[in-house]
Parts: C-alpha cells; structure tokens; sequence
C-alpha cells in the first residue's frame, strides 16, 4: 500500500489528522504526568526482629539464621541483607527483578506466611518478624512541625491532625510520620519506700492493671429499655493513678503516690526523633498517586499546608524540606531550553542546506511528531521525566532525517522533470521501505534496554520507548504529511536539484564537496583492501583505548542537597545520639558558622522517608542519625562538603560524618565496596584491615571506612544457682526482675481520646546510671515472700561483644568502601587489584565487589545478553529488505567502528563513560545502520537501472552525500546543547554520539562502499 498516494488524494484528512494530533499533544502538554526520575518498582521488603537483652551472636544463631533460611525458601528471592546487632536483626529481602509488578502482593503476602510459620520456634519475647513491603515509596513533599516549648506528645497531636486533612486532598497516595516520640505514662517505683511497706513490684502492677480497666459490666433493662452499665476505674489522667491503693501484705493498703512518682514523658530510650533546624520536629511526608503532575499536585498541597498553618497553635509552624516539584520545574525549564534551542540548531542546518522553502517543510514534522509523541506517551501511562524528556531531544536529530530523505528525493524528481503529484507519491513510495528498515533498525539497538529485567534497565527503559514512538511517527508523517507539504509548497526545478540555489554558497560547497568526493569513492574502491585494514586498525586502537576509559554506573545527582551520615560510638544509647543530634542541628542552624547551608533536617534511627528513588539511608541502629542539607544558592556541592567535614569535626570529634551527594542510583555514585565473606569473624576483620591498608596506601584516598565496628562492652551476670535456689529465686526471676527495673514493663494503658499511651513500671533512672548499685538491687522471689539483692545470688562482669554482624545470603561479611576525587569505582578496585587477589588466594575469604560496580554489572550483562537476539532480528530485517545475506552482512559489519569516534572523543574530553553513555553506543549504531541502509538502497537501485558496478557505488555514494552529511551534522549541533546544558546524565551520553558522528562519514561513505566492492569481487576501476 502506497501511504504516500493515499495521503495525496485525501489531502483535508491528512491535514485535519495532523492538525488533531498537534492539538491534542498541545492540550495534554498543559498538564502531562510528571515526575523528577522514572517510576520503577521498588521489589525490596524489611524484616524487623527484635530480641531484648541479646547479644549480636546470639540473636544471629536464634533469630537471623532461621529467618533467613525461611525467606530465601521463596524462589523469587535474589537476596537476603542482614544487619544484626545487640537486641535486634534488620533484614532486607531483594526479589529478582524479573518478577512482575502485579505479582509482588502475592509475593509479599508468602513472606508474612513464612514469617509467621517461624516465629514460634524464636525466643521467647521476641517481637517480630515485622514485614514492611512499602520501603520503596516516594515522598514527593516533606515538611517539619516545629514548636519551641511545645512537647512531644503536643507535636504529635498536630502532626496526626494534619495528616488527616491532607489524606483529603485528591491525588494523595499516603502520608507519613517521621520523629515521632511517643510519650508514655511512667510509674517510677521508690525502691527503699517498697522495701519499707514490704511491697513488691508484682503487687504495684496488679494493683494498676485491676483499676485502670475499660470492661463489659452486663446491662438491665428498665420499663423496655436496655441500660448499660459502666464500671468506674478508668483513669482520666495520670495523676489519678497515685491514688490506686496498693494491698500491703499484713493487711491495709497504702496509696500508689507514696510508693512511686507518676510522670507523662517522651518514649525513654527514645525510639526515633528528628530535628529541622535546630528544632525537635515531626517530619510529614506526603507520597503522590501515579500518574499525576507532581507540579500541579505539589500546588495544590502547597495551599493545604498554608491552610493548615493559619490553624496551628501560636508557636507552631510548618517548615518546608523537600519539595520535588521545585526539582521538576527546574528540569522542565532546563530541558525545554535545551530543546528549544536543539530545534532551532536542527532547523538552521536544514534550511542551510535545503533553503528556507524547503527546510520549513522538513522542520514542519519536529512540533507534529514531539507533540505527537506526548499523546502516545499519555496512553501507554510514560510520564516526563529527566529520561523521556532527553529520549525526544535525542530522537529529534535523527526522526528529522526521515523527512529530510523524502523531501531530497522529491526535489532530485521534481529537477528530473517528473510531475508533481507523482514526485510527491514516488519519494513517499520508495522511501518507504528504507526508512522503516532504517526506524527499526534503530529501535531493536534499543531493544535490549526495554528488554532489560534490571533495575537500571527498568530506570532507563522509557528512553526507549519513547524513541521507538518517536522514530514511528515520524516515519509516519515523513511517508505522508511531508509529500503533501512538498507537493503543496515546494518549487519546481527544471535542471539538476544540486543547481537549485547555484548563486549560494552553501550550493557551491556542496557541488565542490560531491565532486570531492567522487575522487574519494575512486580511490577507495581502487585501494579498498587498504582502507578496510586501516579501520580495523583505527577500531583495534579504539578497543584498546577504551580500557582506559573511566566508567561508572549512573552520575551523581545533581540536587542542590547533600545527605550526611551521622555515627557516634557504636555502644552509643539512642538518649545519646539524640542529644547529640540536637547540638549538632543547633549548630547547623547557625548560618554565620554554616552559611554553606539553607536548612536541613536530622533524623535519628529511621533514616526518614524516601523522598528520592536513589536514597540510601544507614541501617536503623542505636548510634546512627542521617542529615538532609539543603544547600545555599551559589555554594557548590563540593564547597559545601569540604566545609561540613572540616567544622563539624572540630565541633564534634568524636563524631563520624559522611556528607556526601545524593545518586542517580541505588548506590553511591563513585564509592567502590568490596564485599569480603567467609565464617570467621576474625579472618574478615583481618582482611578488612589489609584491604584499608591498601586502599590508604592509594594517593588521594578518602571516605575509607569499613561496616565492622568494633567490639563493645556487655554486663554478664553470673547467677551462682545454689546460692539463687537457696534464696528461693531462679534465672527466670533475676531476669525478669532486673529487665521491669532497668527498662520497664508495660502494665496497663492510659487512654486520651483516641490515643493510647503505655503505663511502664520501672526502677528509678539512677538504678541506671553505673554498675555499683545492681547489685543491691532486690530481686522479688516469684511468691511474693520477699526479696533478695542480686549481689547475693550472682557476680556482675564485664564482657565484649560485637556490635554489629553483617550477613548476605546466610555468610558473614564486611564490607570496605572508599572514594576517590579523581577516580571512578571501578578504578579504585583496579587501584588496590594485587590486594584483592592476595585476599583470594589466602583462601579465608571470598571477595567480591558490591555498590555500583555490582550493579554496572549486572546492567551491562543484561544488555549484553539479550544483544544477540537483536541482532539477529536486525539481520533478518536487512535480508527481507534486500533478499541477500552479503548486504546484510556488510551492515552489520559497520557497527563495531562506531567505537572509533566514541572511544577519542571520551579520551579527549575526559569524560566517564556511563551506562547511560553506553546506550549512545547503541544509538550511534543506529544511526550507522540508518546510513548504510539507504547507501545501498542507491547502489542496487543504480544498479537495477544498468549501470556499471563501480559507477552504481560512485554516484549512489554522491547521491547520499548531501543526506547523510546533514544527518549527521543535524544529529551533531542537535547534541551540543544537550552536552552543555542537559546536565550530568546526559553528558557521557553526548559526547560519545558526537564524538561517533564526527568520525562517522569514514564508515557510511568510506567503509560501506569499500566493504560493497570486497563482498561483491570487484576488479580494479577503469581510468583514474
């Protein structure tokens, strides 16, 4: 079917489409679905368990090990991540990526089954597993509530009712909680007063837990009605619990407030915390539905937020945090420049080279096929974002030479003296064929990238997408609107169409250039042997270089924030890195000590939310905190880090900081991890310790650290048990005992309104405070007939255990991370090789290499895999199209001499080839192929038309010199605004097509025909 003829006889329809796709793509534009990065699925859950008063080993032997064998039970489970430390196991359950979406509901809900089927065979007292399968949601806003003098338990309040009236505003997915201390009712008990009343503990407790009660009291029915009945007891505050008599054990009651003091305080150890500002603050943190503008959405809960203000109390107010809109507004307004400006680069060259009647034809398809493409993106749910945006300013050079191949054909039959109408239908007809082999040609280079399983594949796979999407349409309308515009607007030539602005320069360049040229073609075709060896030379050289080309996964992000860890001793309590918290927020805030900073916020345990896809908070532990830093206008990234480390380690050095830039990926751009495994402790830490070394020994060197802590100390009490039988007391009792005096037993609850808070009865904080007193510290015998002190029936000794225990996949391991200013991951372990394989060849311990030298990996496997497959399609395509295997076989042994070009240009700019630079490999593969294509497309139509073998190469070669050098001189300046300005991630990317693109004419003019002339046996030319 001739589309081009069916759009000529339908002209209005042709026009009213084109017209309908523009408007719509211009009305979905007012508000299109945008985010900052790509929506991927996130297939990683949390296990928590929690195992009060166990050593690291022991919680390792009783609860990691068998919560690992019971998850790694499921098949689609990669990995298992384990953290284990005193009292608790943190697990981080990874699923291979190939498991779909829709599938991960189930997956998850098989985790909590196993999960429950494990935890009666764990301690006693053990709480947990707790499942979390919403770690990788997105917070698109977060905003602190601060209050000087305002409690804990106050913010809470207000932070709960503001996160009921913003779960009212449409389009919200989920709100969040960040620092919240919970308050807690505590009975702290006057031990010398118990002893002198005779009371023990057990009485206290029951005394509160029989009054303080909300039970069914039956109810009767008076003359038909039914009346309930409520039994009081219940208290309305806390101090009306002093007044609870307690039973004294020779008869008589004494009251509860002569025995112990009753006070509502902040959650003691504080189990989370988090300060803005200076300030104690909650962090509420607001995720979107998908598919929505997060700049419009961002508005509208902006207005909600200054609502909610106005009705806080005086004091209070709502501090801004994260703001994703304000990253996205930018990103639109930095790529709408660079694509405003990449599309009057492409316009200027076309209308250079085919004159303004002519270019304005060409350049007519850029609005209709970007505007086009936005409709498409709509219906198949792909949002804008950092990479679909850069996919259309990438595709923009390349759908525009499918208009540029049609209009040249049409104006070289129009100047051979064919009828308009029939030129029209011909350049559409003919061009058909080649240009949709070229288009998806293009696409199957892609091909592996939306094929892609893995998480980076995932990320980039819309780039994709949206090119095939592009290059379709834009077939499309170069097939139909394009003739149309020709037939309607372009002038008629009645001699050669190279003549047709012969007064210009530009004409003359060209015609001197083809004449050129033409010389060149002889000559090569003449010493083709020679030519072909001296790009397999020039490709060799490039292989060769590109070994020494640095290469990384993704590039850092380019937020105005830092992220900063925050590690104080690892025996540090959470009470201390909390205080510690506080001064080291207070001293942030002090902008003539810090006025590298806007803001920022302290988080302490849990990391806060994830408002970034690439966020990696620590690990929750007692001794950790995290930091988000909003940087100053004008204050660079790495100003600021240099600045943060230098006087936060003066203020506080005993304080480990890591500030740092945020990623593009799931790990830190730039840090190299190595993984060190083995079963013994001490052989890892020995390796680790040679691995720092050398890593030390490396010029330059920073940011060397290693997640094995050292060992820190625990109180052993060694119960004599003869003595302890004597004294009427067991191991069960001096342990229960010690735990309700030392960290409190919940025995009863108070309840305000819809909040309920715990009733902990505990000893007095002093009993804390240093080791002397335990062991005058009674232990009640389990009849209520006395007690004893502990250091009657047990010895108190100091002990060391580790502090953390590092698992993966049920092994043992130590990880050691180091940073380089100058140098990529995958340098630094080049760096530190001889090491590495010292390591290994001791046979103690595996080592591997973890971070984004693991992922940069498993991204290029997964390309390289699924490669072959594409390539193989691409061959069957160019035998279909051509019904023979040499051509097609020519093409394909273009491709790898793309290197050339890529390999020089990322030498001499000193740029890093990133996974996302890989993909301009692909894409100028793409480009390669589309040339050599239509270059023998001309040579078998010459040759169809009889003429000689040399003369079909030597004027095909002529024919498609104009196209091909506006291509890739369209395609090259289409590139430079994106390299200057398009930002980090597309920088690598850039260069490496620009680079190809300049050296590409030695492969479709020079190498094509010279590969045409070896595969067919030419003989020698006639005449020079």
């Amino acid at each position: 079917m001739n589309l081009a003829a069916a759009a000529l006889a339908r002209p209005r329809f042709t026009f009213l489409a084109v017209l309908a796709l523009v408007l719509a793509g211009l009305w979905l534009a007012l508000d299109f679905p945008s985010t900052e990065e790509p929506s991927i699925t996130i297939r990683t859950a949390t296990v928590l368990n929690l195992v009060p008063g166990a050593s690291a080993d022991r919680v390792e032997q009783l609860v990691a090990r068998p919560v690992e064998e019971s998850i790694l039970g499921l098949p689609e489970v990669k990995r298992v991540k384990t953290t284990v430390r005193p009292g608790f196991a943190f697990s981080y359950v990874e699923l291979h990526p190939s498991v779909p979406a829709d599938k991960l509901g189930n997956v998850w809900q098989r985790l909590r089954n196993r999960m429950n089927d494990v935890r009666p065979n764990l301690p006693e007292g053990t709480v947990g597993p707790l499942v979390d399968d919403e770690f990788g949601r997105v917070a698109v806003m977060t905003v602190g509530l601060t209050g000087k003098g305002y409690s804990a338990g106050e913010l809470r309040e207000q932070a709960r009712r503001m996160r009921d009236a913003l779960l009212q505003v449409a389009g919200v997915e989920k709100v969040s909680l960040h620092g919240v201390r919970d308050e807690q009712v505590q009975i702290i008990l006057d031990v010398p007063a118990l002893a002198a009343k005779g009371v023990s503990p057990a009485t206290v407790m029951e005394a509160v837990a029989k009054r303080n009660v909300i039970t069914p009291a039956g109810f009767v029915e008076v003359g038909g009605a039914e009346l309930a009945l409520n039994v009081s007891g219940n208290v309305a505050s806390p101090d009306q619990l002093r007044s609870t008599p307690v039973a004294l054990p020779k008869g008589g009651t004494v009251l509860l407030g002569h025995l112990a003091r009753i006070e509502r305080l902040a959650q003691d150890p504080p189990m989370s915390g988090a300060f803005v500002n200076g300030t104690p603050a909650v962090v509420i943190a607001v995720s979107m539905d998908p598919g929505q503008n997060v700049v419009s959405f961002a508005a509208q809960l902006r207005g909600k937020m200054q609502e909610l203000q106005a009705s806080l109390p005086a004091g209070m107010q709502v501090l801004p945090i994260t703001d994703q809109a304000h990253i996205v507004t930018k990103q639109l307004k930095q790529v709408g420049q660079v694509f405003l400006e990449t599309t009057t680069i492409v316009m200027s060259v076309v209308v250079l080279f085919l004159g303004l009647r002519t270019g304005l034809i060409v350049g007519a398809i850029v609005p209709a096929t970007v505007l086009g493409t936005l409709a498409i993106m709509k219906l198949l749910g792909i949002e804008l974002h950092i990479i679909s945006i850069g996919a259309i300013i990438i595709a923009l050079g390349l759908f525009v030479d499918n208009a540029i191949v049609v209009a040249e054909d049409m104006e070289r039959r129009l100047a051979l003296g064919e009828d308009r109408a029939q030129a029209a239908a011909e350049a559409g007809r003919t061009m058909f064929v080649p240009l949709l082999v070229s288009s998806l040609a293009i696409i199957l280079t892609f091909m592996p990238l939306v094929l892609s399983t893995t998480e980076t594949g995932e990320y980039l796979r819309s780039m994709g997408i949206v090119m095939a999407i592009a290059l379709l349409l834009s077939l499309l309308l170069a097939v139909t609107f394009t003739p149309l515009l020709c037939q309607r607007f372009m002038r008629q030539h009645h001699r050669h169409y190279m003549d047709h602005t012969e007064s210009g320069r530009v004409a003359r360049a060209v015609e001197s250039l083809t004449a050129w040229y033409r010389g060149a073609v002889r000559r090569i075709l003449r010493h083709r042997a020679a030519y072909i060896g001296a790009m397999l030379v020039l490709l060799a050289g490039a292989s060769a270089l590109f070994t020494t080309v640095p290469s990384e996964l993704m590039p850092a992000s380019e937020r105005r924030q830092l992220q900063m860890v925050i590690e104080l001793a690892p025996d540090a309590s959470t009470g201390r890195t909390l205080s510690q918290s506080g001064d080291i927020s207070a001293a942030l805030a002090d902008h003539q000590a810090f006025p590298e900073l806007a803001s920022h916020a302290i988080y302490l345990v849990d990391g806060g939310p994830r408002f970034i896809l690439g966020l990696t908070p620590p690990t929750p532990a007692a001794h950790i905190a995290y930091a988000v830093l909003e940087l100053a206008p004008g204050v660079t990234h790495e100003k600021a880090i240099m600045a943060l480390r230098g006087k936060l380690a003066a203020r506080f050095p005993d304080i480990r900081f890591e500030p740092k830039r945020f990623s593009m990926g799931s790990s830190d751009a730039g840090q190299a991890i190595f993984r060190l495994s083995g079963s013994d402790g001490a052989s890892l830490a020995a390796a680790a310790d040679s691995l720092q070394a050398a890593l030390q020994a490396v010029p330059g060197m920073q940011n060397i650290s290693s997640d094995g802590e050292r060992l820190i100390p625990q109180l052993n009490v060694e119960v004599d048990q003869v003595k302890a039988h004597a004294a009427g007391v067991s191991t069960s009792d001096i342990a229960k005992n010690l735990d309700m005096m030392l960290a409190g037993a919940m025995i009863s609850q108070y309840r305000e309104g819809d909040t309920i808070l715990p009733v902990m009865l505990r000893g007095a904080p002093s009993l804390r405070a240093g080791i002397e007193q335990l062991r005058t510290l009674p232990i009640q015998r389990a009849d209520n007939s006395g007690s004893v002190p502990l250091g009657q029936v047990a010895t108190i000794a100091m002990a060391a255990q580790p502090s953390v225990i590092k698992r993966h996949n049920q092994e043992r391991t130590v990880s050691v991370m180091a940073k380089h200013p100058d140098m990529t991951a995958l340098a630094i372990a080049e760096a530190v090789r001889p090491a590495l394989d010292a390591l290994r060849a001791g046979g103690k311990v595996d080592v591997s290499l973890g971070g984004e030298m693991e992922e940069n990996a498993s991204a290029n496997d997964a390309v390289v895999k699924l490669l072959p497959g594409c390539v193989l399609a691409m061959f069957l395509l160019f035998v279909w199209q051509f019904e023979s295997v040499r051509k097609s076989l020519i093409i394909l042994a273009s491709i790898p001499f793309v290197a050339i070009g890529a390999a020089l240009a990322l030498k001499l700019s000193g740029t890093t080839l990133t996974f996302i630079g890989t993909l301009g490999l692909l894409a100028l593969a793409g480009i390669i192929v589309n040339n050599a294509v239509l270059m023998l497309d001309a040579i078998e139509e010459g040759r169809r038309a009889g003429l000689p073998p040399f003369q079909a190469v030597e004027d095909a070669a002529a024919k498609r010199l104009r196209p091909i050098a506006m291509t890739n001189m369209v395609c090259i300046v289409g590139l430079v605004p994106l390299c200057l300005f398009g930002g980090a991630v597309w920088n690598s990317l850039s260069v490496v097509m620009i680079g190809g693109l300049v050296l590409g004419p030695l492969i479709t003019l020079g190498l094509i025909p010279a590969l045409y002339a070896s595969f067919y046996n030419f003989g020698k030319p006639e005449g020079n």
